[in-house]
C-alpha cells in the first residue's frame, strides 16, 4: 500500500513538479472530471483485474503488414457491454478488447463482444510477409535516323504513329503509340522487360529488333528506338481527304472557349473559380475522320469514327475540339481516342497551351483522353467511360502499385480544369500525374477497377464535388487468399501530392477505401485538407493517411466503412471541426505509431471503439523507407479533446502503448467501457471529461506496464519516483490530493453500488491519470 502524504509542503512540491513535467511535454495541468449518472443506471459488477507491479515484463508486438495480407482476426473480446458482432469474418484470438491491427487497408476481422475477459495474445510467429514490390519506369523517344548513323541527333525528328510493345517474363505488360516520338512506361516492377517497335508505313527498323532493359528501383531506364525512312526522306503523314473541311463562312471570325462555369454531374453548383483562362481561336474545321491537328483552331466532329489506335492527335497551341456528341471508339483498348502531345521538335519541347476537349463520347481505348503536357487546359462534359481495365471479366487484378489506363490521364500540366465528365468502369477514372493549378470538379468516377480520382505528384490543386462508387478490385493476398480491396478508392493521393484540397465529394457504395493519402516509398503527401466529404459504404477506411504531416480532416461525414478515419506513421495532422463518424464496424478513430496530433471536436456514434490509439512494432524490411527505429515512432502526443463519444460498443477510448497524451474535456455517453488502458500507457492526462454510463477497464493482458505505485517507493517520503524495472501506467489521487492504494482505486472504479462504503466523491470531481515513468 502506498504512503499517504499529506503535508502541505510536500504536496505544494509534488504540485509543482507535476506542472513542471506536464509543460515540459507540452499539456495541461490536470483539471476536473465530471460523472453525470445515467438515467438507467444499474450496478457494474466489481472485477478482480490483475493490476500489480511488473519486472522487466514486456508487451508482445502485434506486427503491422503493408503488404497485402488476409485478414488479421480478432477474438472473443470481454467488455462490459453488451454483446456485439460485426459483419466480418474471424480468425484468430488477439486478447483483451483487442482492437484492429489492420494497417493500411488490409481486409477485415469480426469481432464479438461477451462479457467474459480473455488475456490471451497468440500470434503465429511462421508467417513471413511477402516483399513490397518496388516501381521503376521506361522512357525514351522513336526517333528517323536520317543520316544512318546509329545515334539520335538534333534535327532528327519523332516519328508518329510507331507501336511499341513490352514483355517481361508474364508476356505483354504494356503497348504504346508514339505520338511525337516520345514514350513512357511508368509504374513497373523491378525486373527484366524487352521492348519491340512496330514501324509505321514507310520506316524500316535500324539497330536491334528488340531491347533487353533491366528496370531497377525507383530509377527511369532510357531506351530510344531508330526507324530508317525507307526511301531515305521522311514519309509524310497521310491526310484523308475531306478530314479536315475549313468552314469558309466561320473563317477569320474568333471563336472563344468556353469560362468553366456550370452546374456538375451530381447537381451542385460548379461556378467556383479555376485556374483556366479562356482563349480565343482564328478559325472553324469540320473533323470526318481520325487525323492530326496541327493548327489552330475550333475544330468540330461530324461522325463517329472508329479507330484501332489513336484517333484524333493534337500538336498545336490554341485548339478546341468539339465532339459535338459523336463518338470515338477503340477497338481493342489500345491507343487513345484524343491525345495532346507537347509541341516543338524533340530537343525543344514543350507544354501545348490553351486546350479545350468537349462534348465527346470516348470508349475502348487505352485511354478516353491523354495529355502529354500542357499548359491552361479545359476537359468538359464528355463521357469518358469503358476504356481499358487491368482486371480480367471477375475484376481480379494485382495489388496496385502504379496502373495504367483509364478515362482521362493527364501529365505534367499546369492550370488545368477538368470539370463534368463521366469517367466509369475504367482503370482509373481521372488520373492526373505531376502537374498544379489543376481542379477536378463535378465529375463522375463509378465502377473503376483502381481509383475514381487519382493525384500523383500535384501540389496546390483540388478535388471537389465529384462523386464516386464501387471503385474496387480483387487481387491475391500475402498468403493466397484472394479478397477485395488492394488500395482501390474514391479518390487517391500519392508522390508528394501536396496542399491540395479535397472537399465536397460524394464517396459511397463499395469503394475499396474512401479518400487515401498514401507515401509508400514515395515522397509525402503533406498539407492537403478533406473537407466536408461525405464518404459511406467503405470496405475498409473512409479516410487514411499513411507516413504524411500537416494535413487536415475537417468536417467530413462518414459511416458504414470498417475504419473511419486511419493514421498511420502520421504526424501533425488535425482531425477536427465537426467530422461525424457513425455505424463503423471497428474503429471511429485509429491511430498506429503516430504522433502529435490534433483530434478533437469530432463525434463518433455505434462504433465498436471510438478512438484507438497504439503503438506496435513494424517489419523494417516491408517498412524500408521508414528513417529510424521503431523507438522513433510511437504513439505519443496526441490531444484527444473535446470528442462526443456516444454509444460504442466496446469502448470509447482505448490507448495501447501510446504514451504522453492530453484526453480532456471528452463528453462519453452510453459507451461499454469509458476508457481502456493497456501496455505502456505513461504520462496520459485524462481530465475534465463528462462521462455518463459505462465502465473502465484500466489493465493489460499480463498486466505488463499496468502496475500501481510499487512498493518500493513506499518508503520514500518525497513526491514519487518511479523506478524502470517496474514503470506505472498512471497513478490516482483522491478528492484531496492523497495517491489512492489499489485497492481503493478498484473499489472506486469497479464498486457493486453507490452505497457502497468508500466515498466516491473524489471520482465524481476529480480523476487524474498521469506522471508513469518516463
Amino acid at each position: 500500500m502506498a504512503t499517504e502524504r499529506n503535508s502541505p509542503i510536500l504536496l505544494l512540491i509534488a504540485v509543482l513538479c507535476s506542472l513542471f513535467a506536464l509543460a515540459s511535454c507540452g499539456q495541461r495541468p490536470p483539471v476536473e472530471t465530471t460523472i453525470l449518472p445515467s438515467s438507467n443506471d444499474t450496478a457494474t459488477p466489481f472485477l478482480n483485474v490483475a493490476v500489480s507491479p511488473t519486472s522487466g515484463e514486456t508487451a508482445t508486438p502485434i506486427p503491422p503488414s503493408d503488404t497485402p495480407e488476409p485478414p488479421t482476426p480478432l477474438p472473443t473480446v470481454t467488455a462490459l457491454a453488451p454483446t456485439f458482432e460485426s459483419a466480418l469474418t474471424p480468425s484468430a484470438t488477439l486478447g483483451v478488447i483487442a482492437p484492429s491491427t489492420t494497417p493500411f487497408g488490409t481486409p477485415g476481422i469480426t469481432t464479438t463482444v461477451t462479457a467474459t475477459i480473455t488475456t490471451t495474445l497468440a500470434l503465429s510467429s511462421t508467417v513471413t510477409p511477402s516483399p513490397t514490390p518496388c516501381f521503376g519506369s521506361i522512357s525514351g523517344s522513336v526517333v528517323a535516323d536520317l543520316n544512318k548513323n546509329g545515334q539520335a541527333e538534333a534535327g532528327e525528328p519523332g516519328i508518329l504513329g510507331a507501336k511499341l510493345f513490352l514483355y517481361n517474363a508474364s508476356g505483354v505488360v504494356g503497348v504504346y503509340t508514339t505520338g511525337n516520338g516520345q514514350y513512357y512506361f511508368p509504374g513497373l516492377i523491378a525486373g527484366t522487360y524487352t521492348l519491340t517497335s512496330a514501324p509505321p508505313t514507310g520506316f524500316a527498323v535500324s539497330g536491334p529488333p528488340s531491347y533487353d532493359l533491366q528496370v531497377k528501383c525507383g530509377a527511369t531506364v532510357t531506351q530510344n528506338i531508330l526507324l530508317n525512312p525507307a526511301n531515305g526522306s521522311i514519309a509524310p503523314t497521310p491526310q484523308s481527304r475531306g478530314k479536315i473541311t475549313p468552314i469558309a463562312q466561320a473563317q477569320g471570325t474568333p471563336r472563344a472557349s468556353q469560362s468553366g462555369n456550370g452546374t456538375s454531374n451530381n447537381g451542385t453548383s460548379s461556378n467556383a473559380t479555376s485556374n483556366f483562362k479562356p482563349f480565343e481561336v482564328p478559325a472553324v474545321y469540320n473533323i470526318a475522320g481520325c487525323t492530326s491537328i496541327n493548327g489552330p483552331g475550333l475544330y468540330r466532329l461530324t461522325t463517329s469514327l472508329t479507330s484501332q489506335w489513336d484517333c484524333i492527335q493534337i500538336v498545336s497551341d490554341n485548339v478546341i475540339f468539339d465532339c459535338q456528341g459523336f463518338s470515338l471508339n477503340g477497338t481493342d483498348l489500345n491507343g487513345y481516342g484524343i491525345v495532346v502531345h507537347q509541341v516543338g521538335n524533340l530537343l525543344s519541347q514543350r507544354p501545348a497551351r490553351n486546350i479545350e476537349i468537349r462534348n465527346c463520347n470516348v470508349s475502348k481505348h487505352k485511354y478516353g483522353v491523354f495529355i502529354d503536357a500542357a499548359d491552361n487546359l479545359y476537359v468538359h462534359d464528355n463521357n469518358l467511360s469503358n476504356n481499358f481495365r487491368d482486371t480480367d471479366a471477375r475484376n481480379f487484378g494485382v495489388f496496385l502499385g502504379l496502373t495504367e489506363g483509364g478515362g482521362i490521364r493527364v501529365g505534367t500540366t499546369t492550370n488545368a480544369l477538368i470539370a463534368n465528365n463521366r469517367t466509369d468502369n475504367n482503370a482509373i477514372g481521372i488520373d492526373v500525374r505531376t502537374g498544379s493549378g489543376i481542379t477536378v470538379r463535378g465529375n463522375t468516377a463509378n465502377g473503376n477497377t483502381a481509383w475514381g480520382v487519382h493525384f500523383y505528384n500535384v501540389q496546390f490543386s483540388e478535388i471537389s464535388e465529384n462523386s464516386a462508387s464501387d471503385n474496387l478490385r480483387y487481387c491475391t493476398w500475402g498468403n493466397g487468399t484472394v479478397g477485395p480491396g488492394c488500395d482501390a478508392g474514391g479518390i487517391m493521393l500519392q508522390a508528394g501530392s501536396s496542399k491540395n484540397i479535397v472537399r465536397n465529394n460524394t464517396i459511397v457504395k463499395g469503394n475499396g477505401n474512401g479518400i487515401f493519402i498514401k507515401a509508400h516509398g514515395t515522397p509525402c503527401g503533406d498539407g492537403n485538407v478533406i473537407q466536408n466529404n461525405t464518404i459511406s459504404g467503405a470496405l475498409y477506411n473512409a479516410i487514411e493517411l499513411s507516413f504524411c504531416r500537416d494535413n487536415t480532416i475537417a468536417g467530413n461525414h462518414i459511416s458504414d466503412a470498417l475504419d473511419g478515419i486511419w493514421l498511420g506513421f502520421a504526424k501533425n495532422n488535425t482531425v477536427n471541426a465537426g467530422n461525424e463518424l457513425r455505424d463503423l464496424s471497428n474503429h471511429g478513430i485509429i491511430s498506429w505509431n503516430s504522433a502529435d496530433n490534433n483530434i478533437s471536436t469530432n463525434t463518433v456514434i455505434n462504433s465498436r471503439e471510438g478512438l484507438y490509439f497504439y503503438s506496435s512494432d513494424y517489419d523494417r524490411q516491408q517498412f524500408f523507407f521508414v528513417d529510424g527505429t521503431p523507438a522513433d515512432h510511437i504513439s505519443t502526443g496526441n490531444c484527444l479533446c473535446d470528442n462526443t463519444l456516444v454509444s460504442n460498443a466496446v469502448a470509447a477510448i482505448h490507448l495501447n502503448n501510446s504514451l504522453k497524451n492530453q484526453i480532456t474535456d471528452n463528453k462519453l455517453t452510453n459507451n461499454g467501457v469509458n476508457f481502456v488502458m493497456e501496455g505502456n500507457t505513461a504520462g496520459n492526462i485524462i481530465e475534465n471529461n463528462v462521462i455518463q454510463g459505462g465502465s473502465f477497464h484500466i489493465g493489460a493482458p499480463h498486466s505488463f506496464y499496468a502496475s500501481f505505485l510499487p512498493s518500493t517507493n513506499e518508503s520514500k517520503s518525497e513526491y514519487p519516483v518511479f523506478i524502470p524495472s517496474a514503470p506505472d501506467a498512471f497513478t490516482a489521487y483522491d478528492m484531496h490530493g492523497n495517491i489512492l492504494t489499489r485497492d481503493q482505486f478498484l473499489r472506486a472504479i469497479w464498486t457493486d453500488s453507490p452505497s457502497d462504503s468508500f466515498d466516491l466523491r473524489w471520482f465524481k470531481w476529480k480523476m487524474r491519470i498521469s506522471l508513469a515513468g518516463q
